[in-house]
Formats: C-alpha cells, structure tokens, sequence
C-alpha cells in the first residue's frame, strides 16, 4: 500500500555530520571483548553506541559495516565520530558514520547496559531491570519506545529464538535447550514457542523431513484481511490468490534459489509445499518459515481481535516496494514493481517470477532502473539500497531485532530516505507495531473520510488521530490503507 510522501519530496542527497551531543566526549559503554564480538557480528543495534577504528588503513567505521573485518590487533573504539577524527582516522566510504544520526543519551544508557545482560540468566521482568538498574515502570516505558514491545515479550522472543537456533543445529535434547536458554519450566518453553514459532518444538527440529511444513493460526486470525493485503496488486508477476480455496502461490528466492512455493490455508492450520523440496537444505526450511510468517504477518503474536500486519515476505522486496511508492500512487508502484520483476527477477514454474535480489539490481546501471519507470532520484536510491545490500553493508534482519530509533537512524542516514521511505519501512519491512507514517497521502485520505474532517489532516493530526489505536498503530494504518484500496 503506498501513496505520494510529502515527507520524502524533498529528502536530501546527503546529511552533514552530527554535531552537538552526539560528539562530545564521552566515555566507552562496553568492554573491549564485547565491542570486537559486536563488530565482527556487524551487528547494527550498536552503531552509533561505539565506532571502529582500523589503524592499519586509517578509517573508522559504524559497527554494522560489511567491510572487510580487521584483525583485532589492528582495531581501537572511539565514542564518537568527533573522537576518531582526533586519532587521524577518516570515515569508511562504505557505511559513511558521520551520516549517522546520534543516539539520545538515555538510548545509550540502556543498550549500554543491555550489552551485558546474558538473557538466559535473566528469569523473569524483574530481574532484567535489576540488570539495567531500573525500576521495573521505568524499564516497561523504555522498552515500549525503544523496542515497540514489553520487556516480557522481548525475553520470551530472545529465549524462542536462541532455542530455535539450538534445536536445529545441535542433537541436545529439548529440555536441555528450555533450560539452557531460560526457560523456569517445560510448559512455558512449549506455550511461548509455540507463540512465536506457531509450531511445536519437536516439529521445528524435523522441519523439512518429510517435504513440506505446517504452522498453526493463531485462533480468530482474520484470514480476510490477509487475503484482501496479499490481493492489493491484482496483476501480481510474484504470487497468485486464490482466497476461496484458501491457497497461496509465491515465487521466492531461497539460499539455494528460486523457486514456487504454494500455501494451503485450512483448519487452523498453513501447509508449506516448495516445487522442489528434495533439494532444499536446513537453511532453506527455515527461510521458508520465515518468509511465511513475514507473508501472513505471523510475526507479531496476535492480541484480542487486532489485525495480522503482513510484509513484503523477502526484506529487500520491501525496499523495492518503498522506493517505487515515492511520490506515486499505489497502482503507479504496482506497476514500476512489476516491470522491475519482469526484466530483472528469476522466472519459476507456473509463471511466476520471483522478484530481484539486491545482487541482481546492484549489478544494473541507472539506464536500466529508469527504463523501468523510475526516476532519477529513485533509480540512484535503489541502486544504492541494492548495493548496501548486496554487499551486506545494510542489514535488514538485524534492524528488525534492534530498537525502533536505531533502525530510522539508519534508514534515514542513507541519501534519498525521508521520512516517509523510512517509516514505510518500519512497518512493511521491519514489522515493528506501532508505526505511524505520517506524511502518507492516501492515510490522509482514508483518515479524512473515516473522521468526515472538513480538509485532509495534516501529519500531526494524523498522529493525533491514531494515538488512541497505541500500541499496535501499524495494524490501525493498514485499515485505513484498505479503506482507501476500496475507493480506487
């Protein structure tokens, strides 16, 4: 769902360097260990938090940056960018740090001392506050700004997905693994897992084996909306519909490749057939999890009747779909989408094409990106997204399991992201619940209509008006984009 953003019109080419407390001098938040751990994980919840200087070549670097990784010998940290100027170093061309936007001092704080919490160790809520030194009203208000869940659903989801990783690359029986990572008792570890995981343990750790995978519903899921947001592009080269046989057809890309992976929706339960699951490998099975929980918008535990949220099941989808909705109408994106799938994606069977990887368009010149309906601007945008990518220099996973702020930070440092192309991406991409893209102009629209206002409301009424829907906004945005899908 996309419509013009006011908001990106004017998105500049590039941003100056931070300047003012971002840059003051400021003491190291982590020990040296962590720090080398963190940057050789390229793990973006720190940039910003710490920055790393390579004295062997002379830069300094965010430390998400893709970049060949130094040996530890030749790296130092520096607190700020201001500080490793001063050591002779100049910024990578790579994840340009002086871009980046600094962190407010209370964000610092916390994620400070979140690097030395060890989750499994941490029993309960109470505990992980006393681990941060808050108290625990103080820590649920940080967290639901920072994170865009409770602290209670950020433990269970860290404890399932270090279990989930265990159980599919060790032969250690499962309750071992529930207690190893935290869990107080079995039946928690089953419940919580399969909440998150929407399958049982046992069945997660043979995922594969027989040539297929079944997830079951949340009860009361709302199928409709999710076949009416699967539908939005009729003339979809990606996927097929076919809502009354509840059956979903998708070209996607695997670690191994392409291929046409169907969905069969019935009794509570989605059936996961890929074309050809023989050569499929361990890696494989779990991308196809998880791309059909981004499908079906799975990824956030549903609550009372609130509407599943689905996103652009492979990530760098999504950008594609963020870059062509700038400053268009949605059927204008459909089809800058289509065509970009058309000449550059991967043909599976059935007819279906799978959409372009980040390698594929980065290898492209702006002649072709434009030939595909982009303009200009758009077309270094997505080369340049497409690049970072492909390169792994921008990390989507990572910015999804990260803080809300951190990943806005590092949309908006990249030239050509506004506002809108950024919260776009919060929501459609990242799957965080509680987004709220102001400047979207068919929001606006559908708000206007919803609320009889006598003009379109401006982006801080917009804000006003979805306060009450706080905090899963995301879901309360898609019902307003539906509704104006009903009036084109």
């Amino acid at each position: 769902m996309a419509a013009m953003n006011r908001n990106d019109r004017n998105a500049p080419a590039s941003r100056p360097p931070p300047t003012g407390a971002a840059d003051a001098p400021v003491s190291l938040p982590y020990a040296r260990d962590f720090m080398l751990g963190r940057m050789f994980a390229a793990d973006a919840a720190f940039d910003g938090l710490f920055y790393t200087g390579v004295t062997s070549t002379g830069i300094y670097c965010l430390p998400s940056c893709r970049a060949r990784k130094p040996r530890a010998e030749h790296v130092q940290f520096h607190a700020t960018p201001l500080e490793a100027r001063a050591a002779g170093l100049r910024a990578c061309r790579r994840c340009h740090p002086d871009a980046y936007r600094g962190v407010p001092p209370h964000e610092a704080a916390l994620m400070a001392a979140l690097g030395s919490v060890h989750v499994p160790d941490v029993p309960d809520v109470r505990a992980l506050a006393a681990a941060l030194h808050l108290g625990e009203s103080a820590l649920h208000a940080h967290w639901r700004a920072l994170f865009q869940v409770t602290p209670g659903e950020w433990l269970a989801r860290e404890r399932v997905r270090l279990a989930a990783r265990a159980l599919r690359d060790t032969g250690e029986r499962a309750a071992a693994i529930a207690f190893g990572v935290g869990f107080g008792s079995l039946s928690a570890f089953g419940a919580q897992f399969r909440r998150v995981m929407h399958l049982t343990p046992q069945a997660w750790r043979v995922a594969g084996r027989n040539g297929g995978l079944t997830l079951t519903l949340p009860a009361g899921v709302p199928l409709a909306v999710v076949w009416r947001d699967l539908s939005r592009d009729p003339r979809s080269v990606t996927q097929r519909v076919d809502a009354p046989a509840g059956r979903l057809t998708f070209a996607w890309t695997l670690p191994t490749g392409p291929q046409r992976v169907a969905l069969h929706v019935t009794a509570g339960k989605v059936e996961v057939h890929p074309d050809e699951p023989d050569r499929l490998s361990s890696p494989d099975w779990e991308a196809l999890h998880a791309l059909t929980v981004r499908a079906l918008g799975l990824h956030t535990p549903q609550t009372g009747r609130g509407w599943p949220v689905p996103l652009a099941p492979q990530p760098f989808d999504g950008l594609i779909w963020a870059v062509a909705a700038q400053q268009v109408t949605f059927a204008q994106a459909c089809r800058v989408r289509r065509t970009l799938t058309e000449r550059h994606g991967t043909p599976v069977a059935g007819d279906l094409i799978a959409p372009p990887t980040a390698a594929q368009l980065s290898a492209l010149n702006d002649a072709d990106l434009r030939a595909a309906g982009l303009t200009d601007a758009r077309a270094a945008l997505m080369r340049r997204l497409a690049g970072r990518a492909a390169r792994h220099e921008l990390n989507l996973d990572a910015l999804a399991r990260g803080t809300v702020s951190a990943a806005r930070r590092t949309l908006l440092a990249v030239p050509g992201i506004g506002p809108w192309t950024a919260e776009y991406v919060l929501l459609r991409v990242l799957g965080f619940p509680d987004i709220v893209p102001d400047g979207d102009a068919a929001l606006a629209a559908s708000l206007r209509r919803t609320h009889a206002l006598p003009t379109k409301p401006t982006p801080a009424q917009v804000q006003a008006l979805l306060l009450p829907h706080a905090p899963r906004r995301s879901q309360a945005v898609l019902r307003a984009w539906h509704a104006a899908l009903d009036r084109t």
